[in-house]
């Protein structure tokens, strides 16, 4: 059955032990997560099927809250798990399957036990209760916010990149409306370009912008932008960046750029990332408002890669 998010938010989740996802969109599976991650509070840990039927049934920290379940993401489970579900212990499980469809034994199980909520992931566009959902706290002229759903209701990514520039520019004035109104996705030419920022190579950082003409400048600032809200998220990793919980992240890595984001926390800092991150907005403001060269922009960029 497709997800009907409407309903969904108004769901109980908390009498519900284990939640399983199943169908074909990994972005409606990315955002049953975040819904579920943020009603359920507790940390959550991430295991393949094999780490949790083999392996022991929890690792959470002793400082966490007792008065809160521990939380078990479980990726790609297959008809085996359901012979151990009784052996699980306390705690809730989410259970993912892509391959999983309406008259398996997985759905079929899940939908029938008064424990479980299965919930069918397949392509949906955002309703306006997961909107109000996913903007939570932060505030919008009705005008503005309205002109948000309308942009984004099916561009799930796009949204959340939206709403991060939002939390960092602050008050939005109307001017700025056209900003934050484009939906928009990284360019794979702009890759390597984008791994040089990543890992400060500013050679060829300084030869990939050369060859850049004036209307790669948005493109490569937005993609620039959604990198390094990436790599802010990241940032607590520094110490440990073979340690990253890539699955956890708002937005999703390619599991070919996880070496390059690992690389580049040991060549930034927290305070350099949120300054670029400014640099980069006010960089765009300049674009669209004071028609400002190739040249400039590459300037101020390179500036800021220097540190």
């Amino acid at each position: 059955m497709k997800v009907n998010f409407s309903s969904l938010f108004k769901t109980p989740v908390q009498k519900y032990k284990f939640f399983f996802i199943y169908g074909n969109d990994l972005g409606v599976f990315d955002r049953i997560i975040l819904f579920l991650k943020r009603k359920i509070p507790s940390s959550i840990e991430i295991k393949s099927e094999k780490d949790l039927l083999i392996g022991p049934q929890s690792s959470f920290s002793l400082f966490e809250e007792t008065h809160h379940k521990p939380l078990t993401l479980v990726l790609n489970v297959s008809d085996k798990i359901l012979g151990h579900i009784d052996q699980l212990g306390d705690g809730l499980f989410i259970f993912t399957s892509e391959k999983a469809r309406a008259q398996s034994k997985l759905v079929t199980y899940f939908s029938k036990s008064p424990l479980s909520l299965a919930i069918g992931a397949y392509a949906s566009p955002i309703t306006s209760a997961e909107f109000d959902f996913l903007i939570g706290d932060i505030k919008l002229s009705p005008p503005f916010k309205s002109l948000l759903f309308k942009t984004y209701q099916n561009d799930y990514r796009g949204l959340l990149a939206a709403l991060e520039k939002i939390k960092l520019y602050g008050d939005i004035p109307e001017s700025a409306y056209p900003l934050f109104l484009e939906s928009f996705s990284s360019s794979d030419d702009l890759q390597p370009l984008i791994h040089s920022f990543l890992l400060r190579n500013l050679k060829t950082a300084s030869e990939a912008l050369l060859n850049l003409n004036s209307a790669d400048s948005i493109p490569l600032l937005r993609s620039l932008l959604r990198t390094f809200q990436n790599l802010h998220e990241l940032m607590p990793y520094k110490k440990a960046p073979h340690a990253i919980s890539w699955q956890s992240l708002k937005s999703q890595v390619f599991f070919k750029d996880q070496p390059v984001f690992q690389g580049a926390l040991s060549r930034w800092n927290n305070e350099e990332v949120r300054h670029f991150l400014e640099s980069l907005l006010t960089l765009e403001c300049k674009v669209k408002f004071e028609k400002i060269t190739t040249f400039q922009i590459n300037q101020e960029l390179m500036n800021n890669l220097r540190g």
